[in-house]
């Protein structure tokens, strides 16, 4: 009776072990530590620069993000100064409508005179650094002439970059209310910008990859406006996670990159940070606790979920020498196979108990690049032909873009010769049976 006991405890045993092995190997056990229970409506964590999403938590609710809104119009300032349209010494004349919201006790502002002129560098910082609501409003007015032109201009590029949550109705965030004579008469008084976490991601990392130079003035928690001038004011940051604020962590270096506080919205923040790996994450946390002006629980959601990003993940660096595909078709090449690799060095996050031979590669030739559904040859080494499609154990890596699915640049390694003539008539006529 005894000895029957023990073995069938002992069969026991064994199943279980199994069972666990099994399950490890097929990857049923999750390869990340349990997601944090964030006290927020909404948040995302996405890599920086391929936008693979690492986090999600009702990314796609559009929700009110008050200043969160600059990141979009800093955007719009940062590409006119790149195609030349504005320059960072441009001096920028203040209307007497934004002159006097500059001085609203009620609105985060520096103090702004109708009678002088402010460069755009300066509006600039005053935007990013303190959230200064009238100084980004007289940006507007430089790049489009007016405030509801550059309304327009916000509503357009939001279509272009793809946010088709973003609803728009002030330049800084502020209600259409508290816009007063810059707002529209024919909208609700308590209308606000709205955007889902998974769009203001998006727009984070386009700004991060192609204006990265906004880090130098989001990295700032001190600065003075107008130095020297009858109203200078020492701006201080809103963002307590930089260097020497009170929600700093040496662990979690964060540089930027905006607030953004309302009523309706609670405390929001786009946090972003760059470990000495090498690798930046961008999170978005939307509607955290806001009782009092301080309160820190929005920076205290990031830190949760900037830690479970690092304890979850590890950074796999892709390169020419690590990630080849050996079989791309070339259809009608003097070989019907090729290599290609990534276009640029590039980081792939994947769990803590996964590794990098469960990828799965999906090639896709572009256009200008196809012939017969694959490579159409010759084609010179180093030659960017289109995209690998990553997938990882099986299941697709997400992408914070309209296509949603992780997709990178790939390049040939070699020439790639043609087949001759007499090849290729050969070829096409096996590929009419």
């Amino acid at each position: 009776m005894l000895l029957a006991k023990t073995l069938k405890n002992s069969l026991r045993m064994g199943l279980f072990f199994c069972l666990f092995i099994v399950t490890l190997m097929t990857g049923g056990l999750s390869a990340k530590a349990a997601a944090p229970a964030l006290q927020v409506k909404s948040a995302i964590a996405i890599d920086a620069q391929t936008g693979q999403i690492l986090y999600q938590k009702n990314d796609q609710q559009k929700l009110p993000i008050a200043s969160v809104t600059k990141l979009l119009s800093i955007y719009i300032v940062l590409e006119n100064i790149k195609s030349g349209r504005l320059h960072w010494n441009q001096q920028v004349a203040i209307s007497p409508e934004i002159a006097k919201m500059s001085r609203d006790p009620k609105l985060t502002n520096v103090p702004l005179s109708a009678n002088k002129t402010y460069t755009v560098r300066e509006l600039y910082q005053a935007a990013l650094i303190t959230s200064a609501n009238a100084a980004v409003s007289a940006l507007g007015n430089a790049v489009s002439g007016s405030p509801h032109q550059f309304i327009n201009k916000m509503r357009s590029t939001a279509q272009q970059l793809h946010l088709n949550s973003a609803h728009i109705v002030t330049a800084s965030g502020i209600t259409n209310g508290q816009a007063g004579q810059l707002g529209y008469s024919s909208v609700a008084k308590n209308d606000e910008n709205t955007m889902s976490a998974s769009d203001v991601a998006r727009l984070s990392q386009l700004l991060l990859k192609q204006y990265p130079e906004i880090l130098q003035t989001t990295s700032q928690s001190k600065a003075w406006f107008n130095k020297g001038g009858h109203d200078q004011t020492l701006m201080n940051t809103w963002n307590m996670m930089l260097k020497g604020e009170n929600q700093y962590d040496p662990a979690l270096p964060v540089d930027g990159l905006k607030t953004g506080t309302s009523a309706a919205a609670g405390g929001n923040f786009v946090g972003t940070v760059k470990r000495s790996n090498g690798d930046r994450i961008v999170t978005v946390v939307m509607h955290a606790r806001n009782q009092k002006t301080g309160d820190p629980a929005r920076f205290i959601q990031t830190r949760r979920l900037m830690n479970w990003v690092y304890a979850s993940y590890q950074p796999v660096n892709l390169t020419a020498q690590t990630f080849q595909l050996s079989n791309v078709k070339v259809p009608m090449g003097k070989s019907v196979t090729a290599e290609a690799t990534v276009a640029k060095p590039t980081t792939v996050w994947i769990g803590r108990q996964q590794n990098r031979n469960q990828f799965q590669s999906r090639v896709l030739i572009a256009k200008n690049h196809r012939e017969e559904n694959g490579l159409k040859a010759p084609v010179a080494a180093n030659t960017t032909v289109g995209q690998v499609q990553l997938s990882l154990a099986g299941k697709p890596i997400s992408q914070v873009d309209q296509t949603g699915t992780l997709k990178l640049p790939i390049k040939t390694i070699n020439n790639i010769n043609r087949a001759n003539w007499l090849v290729r008539t050969w070829r096409h006529f096996l590929s009419l049976f």
